[in-house]
């Protein structure tokens, strides 16, 4: 039997309990739900101090807005793509730290990650048709204009158009050294697969400083649990049905501080044709990553490596996406095309199925 949320909000994270006494001090729940970082954010925050949800969400803010977005002018990624070819950009220890770990990453993946695929990901262009998640034929993607209106690329971009933007990605192509890093011509960063995670790192170091009994904050697909929940029972957290998002497959059980995060090809994607071209790339393609999987789910000790993880196993199919987990001390849950689940011997101990 499924367990229906009431609606998507509720769907990724299920918290209870109202209030909780301390000592000679009062414990309370304070929550907010807000858009931040592009995507639907959530906090449970069990603390004294009811300010702690304002600083959790400006802490989001300035992450984008000064670190992570392409988009912003004036963030630290926007600076590093305007810079032009041959270019050195110093960057800030943090950005940098976090940049050493996705090269990295993109090494150990065989390139399944990339932090390059901006340019391809800008061709395909799939965040715009995703919003209003439209069915296209190719005889009503003609009558849309689809094809005939310059200003408005195809949905789904050429054989060749594809060929020739891969050229301006590959991780390998970039320098990092002494605290700047430079791109050559026509390449540009992309956080995206790792800027929510880095933002549950964050979140986690700040109220790891703060009094704070318990927390669960999410950021789109990535998850923070902090200390208890109040009664001693686990945090619950429902991993989303691919095939039915309004339904779980199952919950993980966690204690004390977590990192979890899902991709999925349910998340942002637009069918052509019948068939679902979702914005999970494969990098050494170009095209939608086509690994026989629908979302995959990692748990680990970091935020940044839980998200940059699902993407790159997400890419790589179950066998070589929980070889690469399991060599980064993640555990690692997939669900294939059918339904089935596969996953590590240690998430087995946190998830139960539905």
């Amino acid at each position: 039997m499924k367990r229906k949320p009431k609606d998507f909000l509720t769907a990724f994270l299920l918290v209870g309990g109202l209030l909780l006494f301390v000592g000679c001090g009062k414990v309370e729940k304070y929550s907010m739900t807000d858009i931040a970082m592009g995507t639907i954010t959530n906090q449970t925050i069990y603390s004294k101090d009811g300010d702690l949800t304002l600083a959790v969400r400006n802490i989001m803010l300035e992450l984008e807005q000064e670190e992570l977005s392409w988009r912003i002018e004036g963030s630290e990624v926007a600076q590093i793509n305007a810079a032009g070819s041959g270019v050195y950009t110093p960057v800030s220890d943090r950005l940098y730290e976090e940049l050493e770990i996705l090269i990295k990453l993109s090494e150990d993946s065989g390139g399944a990650f990339d932090i390059t695929i901006r340019p391809v990901a800008a061709l395909w262009n799939i965040d715009a048709w995703a919003a209003g998640k439209i069915s296209v034929t190719e005889e009503n993607q003609a009558a849309e204009g689809a094809s005939t209106n310059k200003e408005q690329p195809d949905i789904i971009p050429t054989h060749e158009q594809i060929t020739l933007t891969l050229t301006y990605t590959g991780y390998e192509n970039l320098s990092l050294t002494d605290g700047s890093i430079m791109l050559p011509k026509d390449m540009a960063l992309d956080l995206g697969a790792a800027g929510k995670g880095i933002a549950c790192d964050r979140i986690a170091a700040y109220l790891r400083e703060q009094d704070v009994y318990g927390a669960v904050v999410s950021v789109g697909g990535s998850v923070v649990t902090i200390g208890k929940k109040p009664g001693g029972t686990p945090w619950q957290i429902g991993i989303i049905d691919p095939r039915d998002t309004s339904s779980f497959i199952g919950i993980l059980y966690l204690e004390g501080e977590n990192f979890v995060s899902t991709s999925g090809d349910y998340e942002r994607y637009v069918e052509v044709d019948g068939v679902r071209y979702h914005h999970i790339l494969n990098p050494a393609t170009g095209y939608p990553a086509d690994s026989g999987v629908r979302s995959v789910t990692i748990l680990c000790d970091s935020g940044i490596l839980s998200d940059a993880l699902s993407t790159a196993c997400f890419v790589l199919g179950v066998e070589e996406g929980m070889a690469l987990a399991e060599s980064y001390g993640a555990q690692a849950l997939f669900v294939d095309m059918e339904g089935n689940i596969s996953m590590t011997d240690g998430m087995k101990q946190f998830f139960k199925e539905k």
